[in-house]
């Protein structure tokens, strides 16, 4: 690997709540994010999911706003390597998401601060 960025899209730190229910419309789990793009989300987890899980989540760029809803797959799982098994974290690509969001969230990534 050459240590060369892959990311598509820009990203921004976002420390929110995201709201997870699985493809099986199995309960709520909560998770905090750490950014997001107008592609997809990155949330800390300790709960093992696998690549290519649909997904469906919500959060909001900041308190009181209205929730982002969005459908989603995992693509990059990070653990821990070395006594125990602990994800660190997990990348999710939006699948699906309304247009008025995908122009909400790039307005959040193009401010500065």
């Amino acid at each position: 690997m050459n240590g060369q960025e892959k990311r598509v899209f820009p990203r921004k730190k976002l420390r929110t709540r995201v709201v997870f229910e699985d493809e099986k419309g199995e309960g709520f789990i909560y998770f905090y994010s750490t950014d997001v793009s107008v592609g997809g989300i990155f949330f800390e987890s300790d709960v093992p999911l696998k690549l290519g899980t649909r997904v469906f989540l919500s959060f909001a760029l900041s308190d009181g706003e209205r929730a982002i809803r969005a459908t989603g797959q995992v693509v990059r799982v990070e653990r821990e390597s070395g006594s125990g098994f602990v994800v660190l974290g997990v990348g999710i690509k939006f699948l699906e998401l309304a247009e008025a969001d995908r122009r909400r969230i790039g307005s959040y990534v193009d401010t500065s601060g």
